[in-house]
């Protein structure tokens, strides 16, 4: 028989009839299959799950194999979901007594924007037109940046509003009930808005709608004239249509289907003010980067100043991480401690866009585990 000596070991010509032993060990001549758990779940499993198969074959134990691998991995992976779902839930609704930002008021406005507003006596009487919060739903949740939709010092309360596109979002829009209290809320970070001007249009387009109110109200307050634009898909996704009207002088509602306003862009109702409006001296816009661009270029030829309200991705919020890097001009910004405002005309925004999109593999595997974890639809 042929023989051949590896590092002090005898393999036989017939020795690879045993390679194929991977899950298999033997005890007692019988064989047996054998699971590694995930350090993360070796509390609740043990080390490792194992099985006899009650056989001294190797050859049936192969075949027998499979099944049992199979059985095992639903296992590990039914415990891990019921581990990460026990978690988030005790987490994010069932914080100690006196602890967390309890939510007092939750609005839908669609399938998926909804409005909350949060206890938060300290922050509401710090907060300004402009600036924004970091949110994270449970102890291991994702740091969320929003921009302050509105404040109520009197109440002790801020509002959000929320559009549900990621996980974290939609984790926030299936678990955040009035009652119900986020982890933390920090904030407010960012300048506050310059409200120095006599006449001013201010243009909200999607998810920018809610935060351009607190800042037109300011400047009402403030003594300038106020021309708000806001942009829908339709009638019936408009909200607060009333709140506007109470502080602006002007109102151009613009939907995509022309149930409402303008048909068509924010940026004709911006075009169709500055025309109307010679005198205006600043157009304030917020809303998703590829309109807030658009804004700028259509302002750009009436020579008139333009302050965008940038939205990068951002980690920690005190300029440590460099994650909400932001191009204007010939220099580099940080948008949570230079901004979030910045000249529109200056910012490279397909830079900004192009950042956006670098995590969105990530982003999606999140969303796919998510869901599995927490059985959302």
């Amino acid at each position: 028989m042929l023989t051949i000596q590896l590092v002090g070991c005898r393999v036989t010509a017939g020795a690879d009839l045993m390679s194929d032993t991977k899950y298999l060990f033997k005890r007692d001549e019988t064989w047996w299959v054998k699971v590694a758990v995930p350090r993360s779940l070796r509390d609740t499993l043990g080390c490792d799950l194992r099985r006899s198969l009650k056989t001294r074959d190797l050859e049936t134990a192969r075949a027998a194999r499979q099944d049992v691998v199979d059985e095992f991995r639903r296992k590990i992976q039914q415990t891990r979901e019921h581990q990460a779902n026990q978690t988030t839930c005790s987490d994010s609704l069932d914080l100690p007594p006196g602890t967390g930002f309890e939510i007092v008021t939750r609005e839908n406005f669609s399938d998926v924007t909804f409005l909350l507003e949060v206890s938060a006596p300290m922050l509401a009487q710090a907060a300004q037109p402009g600036q924004f919060v970091i949110v994270i739903l449970h102890t291991h949740g994702e740091r969320i940046p929003l921009t302050i939709a509105d404040f109520d010092r009197k109440a002790g309360t801020i509002t959000l509003v929320i559009q549900a596109v990621g996980k974290s979002t939609l984790e926030m829009q299936q678990r955040c009930q009035p009652g119900s209290r986020l982890y933390s809320v920090a904030g407010p970070m960012g300048f506050p808005s310059h409200l120095g001007t006599k006449k001013v249009v201010c243009v909200g387009g999607g998810l920018g709608v809610a935060p351009i109110f607190p800042q037109l109200r300011a400047f009402k307050e403030s003594g300038a004239y106020v021309i708000g634009v806001v942009g829908f898909r339709n009638k019936d996704l408009i909200f607060w249509e009333d709140r506007f009207n109470q502080y602006c002088d002007e109102l151009i509602i613009c939907t995509d289907d022309g149930s409402v306003g303008i048909k068509g862009r924010v940026t004709l109702g911006v075009e169709a003010a500055l025309e109307k409006h010679a005198d205006v001296d600043r157009v304030v816009a917020i809303g998703p980067p590829i309109m807030m661009k658009a804004c700028a270029e259509t302002t750009r030829p009436f020579n008139v100043e333009m302050v965008v309200s940038m939205n990068p991705i951002v980690v920690d919020g005190t300029g440590m991480c460099g994650g909400c890097r932001v191009i204007v001009g010939d220099e580099t910004k940080f948008a949570c401690v230079d901004g979030p405002e910045f000249d529109g005309h200056k910012v490279d925004f397909d830079d900004l866009m192009s950042r956006l999109g670098r995590f969105r593999k990530q982003e999606s595997q999140a969303m796919d585990a998510w869901k599995v974890t927490a059985g959302a639809t």
